[in-house]
């Protein structure tokens, strides 16, 4: 491998490292904004603001349920085929 390769597979790795960590911030800042949309939805309907808190607590955190799941298979032994 030469040095402009490497050069550019570093900047294009480079690249990507940042458009990733901007589509997590992006996800986690929108996930915010729809638990609390959903949260104001639920009390406008009626539901009393206590409810209303518990049930957007579940609201699920698709960021953290992507690590799980790319940490147990990074970390799970692999069977082999004979």
């Amino acid at each position: 491998m030469d040095a402009k390769t490497l050069f550019v597979d570093v900047l294009y790795g480079s690249k990507l490292a940042f458009q990733s960590l901007g589509l997590v911030t992006q996800t986690t800042i929108k996930r915010r904004q729809s638990k609390s949309t959903f949260k104001k939805t639920l009390i406008q309907q009626g539901i009393p603001p206590e409810a209303a808190n518990t049930i957007a607590k579940e609201f699920r955190n698709p960021m953290s349920e992507i690590f799980s799941i790319l940490k147990s298979n990074a970390f799970s032994k692999r069977k082999t085929v004979k």
